[in-house]
């Protein structure tokens, strides 16, 4: 086999750049869900309706001034991810042939041929994400000369957008700081933490003054987004509680309001599945009768399960965490989405058409190819993220200790699911998935287990 080959690495350049040209031809204008349409709305007409990240929606507002709906979020993912893997070849000082030979494969893909046309804030966090640590190996690749600022400041706002696009996205910016320090190790210790430390407080700082202007103008309360999804949380867990074990008592919820309580213990069978809260969500009785418990009672009654029985609240997480990590029955967790839906209302007020037609469905058609198969299993990819944080560890150049991370961060992410998990949607691992494809890439790049 040839190594060191400038025709390999133009042959995997040119291979991404079809795929991008590609992707783009065959999703456009994009894919929206009920979710996607509802931010672009509050982008538009600068509201707060949702608890979509309000980022999301300030970004879909700017891509939408520029040209109305979500075309350009689909531009803007695809440019990231291929961007991010065009990028990889000058972290090595050769590339063999066997990375484009490896790109042509992982290209057909649906995580990589159709999920970057879908406007979900899953896509574009997973995307930023990538980025940001691509962005950071290439600052650290050269040992003789310190991380240049720019490459530092730009993978700061990818790590605070992805942050902000999904709250336990900030876990991927622990790893990311600790692989700048170690990778700048050799010019002091002291040095390098300072540098890790700056760099991650820099992201924070970030943060907040994204988290400000994304905020819509003119609200006067407080964006509670959050304050409701936590609520949404603990409520499921207690209803899991009660399903698997209907006599336990809820003396918070008994005082608060005897018959909510009495309605979740007698229907907590029939409102609770490991695999999503819809169920729960859509019941009109609960709809209408839930507000009679405040947040507070929800919580204590909440902390109660968790403190006084701690088996029981492991058993439902685990349950919800089996649904999103394995996907059992992955029909059922949303695996793809084509075509253009939306409530009539929020497509009106956007001028769109819902949209479902032959060419969606031969896109959907191409995805289902690949359901039930390792080529969309979070499992089989969380085998190779594991594989090849173990490869690169062997070898320890600045660049692989940031792309290690990446490795990291991604498990790290999925695990927080066991905690927050309410719905088993296969776009919430996303990042998993692309980060053992972009570590495989990288492997392929180099396959060399050894310093240079």
């Amino acid at each position: 086999m040839m190594t060191g080959s400038v025709g390999a690495r133009w042959s995997m350049w040119l291979i991404l750049l079809a795929a991008l040209v590609g992707m783009l031809l065959l999703n456009w204008p994009g894919h929206m869900s009920v979710d996607s349409v509802l931010a672009l709305r509050e982008g538009r007409f600068g509201v707060r309706e949702t608890w979509n990240p309000a980022i999301f929606g300030w970004l879909l507002g700017i891509q939408d001034s520029l040209r109305p709906g979500g075309s350009l979020m689909t531009v803007l993912n695809g440019l990231l991810l291929f961007g991010s893997w065009m990028a990889l070849p000058a972290l090595r000082p050769r590339t063999t042939w066997l990375a484009p030979l490896l790109a042509l494969g992982v290209v057909a893909l649906p995580q990589v041929m159709i999920y970057p046309g879908i406007v979900w804030k899953d896509v574009l966090f997973a995307v930023a994400t990538l980025a940001g640590f691509v962005t950071l190996a290439l600052g650290v690749r050269d040992r003789a000369e310190a991380p240049p600022w720019i490459a530092l400041t730009l993978a700061a706002l990818l790590f605070a957008v992805a942050g902000l696009l999904r709250q336990n996205g900030l876990l991927l910016a622990l790893p990311a700081a600790l692989a700048l320090g170690w990778s700048c190790s050799h010019r002091g210790w002291g040095r390098s933490l300072s540098l890790a430390l700056g760099w991650i407080v820099s992201v924070a700082v970030l943060t907040l003054i994204l988290s400000a202007v994304a905020r819509p103008q003119g609200i006067g309360a407080p964006d509670d987004a959050g304050g409701r999804g936590i609520r949404i949380l603990q409520t499921y867990d207690l209803v899991a509680a009660a399903a698997l074990q209907p006599d336990r008592p809820t003396p918070r919820l008994d005082r608060a309001s005897p018959e909510v309580s009495d309605y979740l213990r007698r229907n907590a069978t029939r409102l609770y599945s490991p695999e999503r809260v819809d169920v729960m969500a859509a019941d009109p009785w609960l709809d209408e009768h839930m507000p009679e418990l405040t947040r507070e009672v929800i919580q204590a009654e909440w902390l109660d399960l968790v403190m006084g029985d701690p088996e029981l609240y492991l058993r439902g997480r685990l349950l919800a965490f089996q649904q999103v990590v394995a996907t059992p029955q992955i029909d059922r967790c949303l695996p793809v989405h084509v075509g253009i839906m939306g409530p009539e209302k929020a497509l009106s007020d956007l001028g769109i058409r819902a949209r479902a037609n032959v060419h969606d469905g031969r896109i959907y058609n191409y995805a289902t190819w690949f359901f039930e198969t390792p080529a969309m299993s979070h499992l089989a990819y969380a085998m190779i993220v594991l594989a090849v944080f173990v490869a690169l560890m062997f070898r320890r150049d600045p660049a692989d200790l940031v792309i290690a991370g990446l490795m990291v961060g991604a498990l790290g992410f999925a695990a927080s699911f066991f905690a927050i998990s309410i719905a088993c949607d296969y776009r919430y691992l996303y990042v998993l998935d692309l980060a053992a494809i972009t570590g495989a890439l990288y492997l392929a790049i180099d396959p060399r287990l050894r310093h240079r």
